[in-house]
C-alpha cells in the first residue's frame, strides 16, 4: 500500500483523519492508501494504538467485496502464528465502510527495504525473510489457508527483525 497512489483517494483518506469509528477508534493519520483500502494509525479510547484498514466506501456497498474483506481478519487470525498480522476487531463504520483493526507494526514493508538497497538486499536479510516467511506459510497451510498474494508489499519487517505477513484478503480457506 503506497501513500499518494491517487490524489482523490489520498485527499478523501486525509478527510477521515480525526474521526472516531464506532465511538472507539480515533483515526490519527494515514499510513497508506491502496486501490481497495486505506490504512490509518488509530488510537482506541483506552489509548492503545492500532492500525485500522478501511475498505473504500464505494467498495463496501458491494456485499461480496465487503464479506471477502472482513474474512481477511479471520484468515489471518486462523493461522495462529506470531508472523501473521494480528486482527483484533472488525466492524462497519457509520458510513457503511468496513474496517479491520490490527496490531500497529513499527518497521518497513520488505518492498520499501528492497528499494532502499536498490533491489540488492544482503544475503543474510534475504535468508531471514525467506526462513520466516516459509515458517508462517507452513503454519497457514497446516490450517488449510493459502495466502495467494505473497509479494514484498505484503511482507513487513519489524524493527526487531520479525517478519509479519500482511493482507490475507484473497486467501483461500480450504
Amino acid at each position: 500500500m503506497t501513500t499518494g497512489e491517487d490524489d482523490g483517494l489520498t485527499s478523501r483518506a486525509q478527510g477521515r483523519v480525526g474521526t472516531v469509528l464506532r465511538g472507539k477508534y480515533r483515526l490519527d493519520r494515514v499510513l497508506g492508501v491502496g486501490g481497495m483500502a486505506v490504512v490509518y494509525k488509530a488510537t482506541h479510547r483506552n489509548e492503545a494504538e492500532f492500525a485500522v484498514k478501511m475498505l473504500h466506501p464505494e467498495l463496501s456497498i458491494r456485499g461480496d467485496i465487503r464479506t471477502r474483506f472482513l474474512r481477511e481478519g479471520k484468515a489471518a487470525n486462523s493461522v495462529k502464528h506470531p508472523g501473521a498480522v494480528l486482527v483484533v476487531d472488525d466492524d462497519v463504520a457509520e458510513d457503511g465502510a468496513a474496517f479491520l483493526v490490527m496490531e500497529l507494526l513499527h518497521g518497513a514493508e520488505v518492498e520499501d527495504l528492497l528499494e532502499r538497497c536498490h533491489h540488492r538486499m544482503p544475503v543474510r536479510a534475504v535468508l531471514s525473510v525467506a526462513d520466516q516467511l516459509l515458517d508462517v506459510l507452513s503454519a497457514a497451510h497446516a490450517k488449510g489457508i493459502v495466502h495467494r498474494d505473497i509479494k514484498p508489499a505484503n511482507l513487513f519487517a519489524t524493527r526487531d527483525g520479525t517478519l509479519k505477513v500482511l493482507d490475507f484478503g484473497i486467501a483461500a480457506l480450504l
